[in-house]
């Protein structure tokens, strides 16, 4: 009997492990037939020559490639960070910045005029070639009208950031030495999509059971569950507008969500004045506020938590009517209002002609408020200049 009971545990464990390793090995050959890009096998094949008029598949591939096939960097305070890199269409420096239009040296040369932009991955530009992001956007816009100081920008834009990692950053970098001659935050869509540095959860459970946490990762490393995971990141149809509106208008989420906003840019701005750097925020333009979504490629799609952006702006838009900020703040959520042409090479991200615009913008505000006059950074007050009049939010959404 014993003898029996054994012989069918062996069998049963044998034939489990064995088909194990074959729905893996299944799973495998699965992986290897789909898309090697995420933008192909979240949304299903499409063409993409409108939002990359003038590059071949082969060459949309590689940047796509490029883009989304580099692992995060564990950073301190900040949690995570992009990491080194060296491709053909995207290059970051040891630093922590991406290489833009006219790369300035590291450290910063004190005799160009330096700016430090920071944001997410909007900021960082996903899905475009160095040399079209929206920090080579401004580069080029701003650089040859600043006169004879020579500009040069760096493209702190990281994955998942919102303003309270910028901040630390920005804080970080200060202490290091590296002070520029004006700090600029471009953000908005972050702000309501998410909640805490997104390997949170992670970390969480390494600290409370570090031997489930490592089973829990080495498993998730498994074909099987790469694939399972893969088909859960395809997107569903975009929802109709009372269902979006039950599932993420959410007046205390939003409102926590303006005041984490506020709070981080009154300590930026503190802390920047302490060493004499002028700040500019910028609330980016987003594809859920006042963006025609016909036009956009990926429009019929459900945007998840970047829904909440569609119902968080107009309360910030609010806020900052009964609130006007100061010459510190531009409101560039409008720019893309009356634009009838694809903008995004996928959910979120701008294609090259949109970051161009935004770079656009954002050297405009810094040219016409004068915030890059005493290129002086040191401790003490940051240099003033006369004040041009501050884009408001517009009275519509």
């Amino acid at each position: 009997m014993e003898r029996g009971r054994y012989t069918t545990g062996v069998l049963a464990l044998f034939h489990g492990l064995a088909l194990f390793v074959a729905l893996n090995a299944v799973a495998w050959l699965a992986l290897q037939a789909m898309p090697d890009d995420p933008v192909t096998f979240t949304y299903g094949p499409r063409s993409l020559g409108t939002v990359y008029p003038g590059r071949t598949r082969e060459e949309v591939r590689d940047l796509l490639g490029e883009t989304w096939h580099r692992p995060a960097a564990f950073k301190p305070f900040t949690v995570t960070g992009e990491r080194r890199y060296r491709g053909r269409f995207v290059n970051v420096d040891a630093a922590g910045f991406r290489q833009s239009r006219d790369q300035g040296p590291w450290p910063p040369d004190p005799a160009r005029a330096n700016v430090f932009v920071f944001g997410g991955s909007t900021t960082f530009s996903y899905g475009v070639a160095d040399d079209e992001t929206v920090v080579s956007g401004l580069q080029a816009w701003l650089g040859p009208r600043l006169g004879p100081r020579r500009l040069a920008c760096y493209n702190f834009g990281s994955a998942g950031y919102y303003s309270t990692q910028e901040r630390i950053l920005l804080q970080e970098l200060l202490a290091a030495g590296h002070v520029p001659h004006l700090a600029v935050f471009i953000d908005g869509l972050n702000e309501f999509a998410i909640a805490v540095p997104w390997p949170s959860a992670i970390l969480r459970r390494a600290m409370d059971a570090p031997v489930s946490s490592a089973i829990k990762v080495l498993t998730g490393e498994l074909p099987l569950a790469t694939l399972v995971e893969r088909w859960k990141a395809r997107r569903m149809p975009r929802r109709r507008p009372e269902e979006l509106a039950s599932a993420y208008d959410d007046p205390a989420l939003l409102e926590r969500r303006i005041e984490r906003y506020l709070a981080n840019r009154r300590l930026i701005t503190a802390t920047a004045a302490a060493y004499g750097v002028p700040v500019l925020f910028v609330v980016q333009p987003v594809p859920t506020y006042h963006y025609q979504l016909r036009y956009h490629l990926f429009g019929d799609f459900d945007f998840q938590q970047n829904n909440y952006s569609a119902f968080g702006y107009p309360r910030l838009a609010e806020r900052l009517r009964r609130e006007p900020p100061g010459r510190d703040l531009l409101w560039a959520a409008d720019m893309q209002d009356r634009v009838s042409e694809p903008l995004y090479v996928d959910e979120i991200h701008y294609t090259a002609a949109m970051c161009g615009r935004v770079g656009e913008e954002v050297g405009r505000a810094i040219l016409e408020r004068g915030l890059l006059r005493g290129l002086s950074p040191g401790p003490g007050p940051a240099a003033s200049g006369p004040a041009a009049a501050t884009r408001h939010p517009s009275g519509s959404g």
